[in-house]
C-alpha cells in the first residue's frame, strides 16, 4: 500500500444521536464498502453519545479508500442530510516520526473526489499518503485541493511531472503549498479520554474543512487526541498545546475584487492622512499632536 495508512480503523464524526452502530453499518454498504465493527463512543458520565465513532474495516488499505471515496458524500437515511466526516485513527503517535510534505492542486473539475485525486499521484508517487479536495457548505468542490507525500524527494518531483496532468475533464495545475505560520516546537503526548471529552464539543462547533486552514490558500494541521491510544490525524503535522484553538476559515483564491472601489478607498482614507499633517504643520505644539493623534486614529480605522 502507498502512503502511511497502517490503521483499518477510521474516526468517523458529527453524527447525530440516533445513528447508532447498524445505521453507520448501513451507511458504508450503501457505498460498496463493508464494515467489520463500529464502536460508538459515549459519555462515560451520561451514557449519551459523543457525537464520534470508531469504524473499522478488514484492512488499512480497505479503510483508506473508504476514506477518500466517502469523504464528503452525504450519508444515506440521514435526516436532515449529513456528510460523511471520517478521519485516520491512529494507534499511537508512530506517524509523527514522519515529516510530510503538501502540494496544492488547482483547476480541478468538479467531477474529482478525494479518491480520484489520490490514485491519479500515488500511482506515479508511492509516497503519496494523502489527498483532499476543498468542498463548499453545499458539498460541491471548489476546484482546488491538496496532496501529501512523505518522501521530499518525490514531493519536489510531483509538483513537475504533474504539472497540467489531466485529472478528471481538466488538466490540473500544481504548486507548492506553504503554511502562514510554523508548527509549534513541542508535541505534548496524548490526553486521556476524560481530558479530550471536556473539549469534545468545542470541536463539534468547527468547520470540516477548517483543519486546511492555516494557509491562506492551503490548509492547517492538527489533530484530535483519544485516550485508550488512538489519536484521529486529519492530515495532521502536530498537537494544538493544552486546547484546540479555533481556526482560521479557508480564503477563497478565487476572490472577486472590486478594484475600482478598494483604490477608491484608499485614496480617500489617504487624503484624510494627509489633510491631518498638513493642518498640524503650523500649529502650537499641543494642537500639533492633537492632530497627529487624530491622524493616527484615522491610520487605525
Amino acid at each position: 500500500m502507498t502512503g502511511s495508512a497502517t490503521s483499518s480503523t477510521l474516526w468517523m464524526g458529527d453524527l447525530e444521536p440516533y445513528m447508532d452502530d447498524g445505521f453507520i453499518s448501513q451507511a458504508f454498504n450503501y457505498y460498496g464498502e463493508t464494515v467489520v465493527n463500529v464502536k460508538i463512543i459515549r459519555n462515560k458520565q451520561t451514557g449519551v453519545p459523543a457525537g464520534y465513532c470508531f469504524v473499522e474495516l478488514s484492512t488499512p488499505e480497505m479503510a483508506h479508500r473508504a476514506m477518500l471515496r466517502l469523504n464528503g458524500k452525504i450519508i444515506p437515511n440521514s435526516v436532515p442530510h449529513k456528510r460523511f466526516k471520517l478521519n485516520r485513527a491512529s494507534y499511537g503517535k508512530e506517524h509523527l516520526s514522519k515529516p510530510e510534505y503538501s502540494l496544492f492542486v488547482g483547476d480541478l473539475s468538479d467531477d474529482v473526489d478525494d479518491y480520484d485525486l489520490y490514485s491519479a499521484f500515488s500511482k506515479r508517487f508511492r509516497s503519496c499518503s494523502a489527498a483532499k479536495v476543498v468542498l463548499d457548505n453545499f458539498g460541491r468542490s471548489k476546484g482546488y485541493g491538496f496532496v501529501r507525500f512523505t518522501d521530499e524527494g518525490e514531493h519536489q518531483r510531483a509538483m513537475f511531472d504533474m504539472q497540467h496532468v489531466s485529472i478528471g475533464r481538466k488538466p490540473i495545475r500544481v504548486s507548492l503549498a506553504t503554511p502562514k505560520r510554523p508548527p509549534p516546537p513541542d508535541v505534548p503526548g496524548t490526553q486521556s479520554a476524560q481530558q479530550y471529552s471536556q473539549y469534545y464539543q468545542q470541536y463539534q462547533q468547527y468547520q470540516y474543512y477548517q483543519s486546511w486552514s492555516a494557509y491562506s490558500q492551503y490548509y492547517n494541521q492538527f489533530s484530535y487526541p483519544y485516550g485508550g491510544g488512538y489519536t484521529t490525524d486529519h492530515f495532521q503535522g502536530y498537537y494544538d498545546q493544552g486546547t484546540e484553538e479555533e481556526m482560521e476559515m479557508l480564503e477563497d483564491p478565487a476572490l472577486e475584487i472590486d478594484v475600482e472601489k478598494v483604490n477608491k478607498e484608499f485614496i480617500e482614507q489617504s487624503e484624510e492622512v494627509f489633510e491631518a499633517i498638513e493642518d498640524s504643520r503650523w500649529q502650537p505644539v499641543a494642537n500639533v499632536m492633537t492632530t497627529l493623534t487624530q491622524a493616527a486614529a484615522v491610520i487605525a480605522a
